[in-house]
């Protein structure tokens, strides 16, 4: 899904965007410091709703911070041995090897740090509350219980043309809230999965969460 993004709907300068894997996710920049954050919203937004639409849910959270390549502040003896494989760099340990990510910086650290002041279990997005003035009011925000300066942003009920525009030409497809929420509603129940992990889910996606004595409706 990244791929078809950062291929069909950004691939030229200055709105490429580079993708580093950091162990099970992904951390997305953009070449350039963007006034608007309405874009970083968007691909979040199409990333979850993709995901979620799959069978599968994800959490994002946006946040700003210098990036770039350290490979270079590296030990001589070990630079000297280093072969790029992607965005890593693989290193001889004899008989082993060692494994060091060449791209770091205070982008990563700061989305990390902010997913962590959210002290909220879910599929969520979040943003910090000082940064929702950069944020057209398409993307439907709500403060967080647990922390107020941070905000979570409605991906499954948030509108803008910008979020049908990165689904339609990267090809994942513009998908109806109804079908969303359906979808976060079976994962949720086939995974059985605590109301720590579900309640903070539907109410910051703008689900309504059920009863427990309260049937399905078909």
């Amino acid at each position: 899904m990244i791929f078809a993004i950062g291929t069909r709907c950004y691939p030229e300068d200055p709105d490429r965007l580079f993708a580093h894997q950091i162990g099970d996710g992904f951390y997305i920049a953009s070449d350039f410091h963007e006034a608007s954050l309405d874009r970083c919203a968007a691909i979040a937004v199409a990333l979850m709703r993709g995901m979620t639409a799959a069978g599968c849910v994800a959490r994002a959270a946006i946040a700003e911070g210098d990036l770039a390549d350290y490979s270079g502040c590296r030990p001589p003896e070990v630079q000297k041995q280093a072969v790029r494989d992607g965005d890593d760099d693989v290193i001889s340990l004899g008989e082993g090897i060692m494994t060091l990510q060449a791209v770091m910086g205070q982008g990563i650290i700061n989305a990390v740090t902010l997913d962590k002041l959210t002290d909220t279990k879910g599929a969520i997005l979040t943003i910090a509350a000082a940064k929702k003035a950069r944020l057209s009011p398409a993307f439907r925000t709500a403060p967080l219980e647990a922390n107020s300066e941070v905000l979570a942003i409605d991906w499954v009920h948030s509108s803008a043309p910008l979020i049908d525009r990165v689904a339609s030409q990267s090809g994942l497809g513009t998908i109806d809230p109804a079908v969303l929420e359906d979808r976060l509603r079976t994962y949720v129940a086939t995974h059985r999965l605590k109301s720590s992990w579900s309640t903070p889910t539907f109410r910051y996606a703008g689900l309504r969460e059920k009863a427990a004595s309260e049937p399905e409706i078909s």
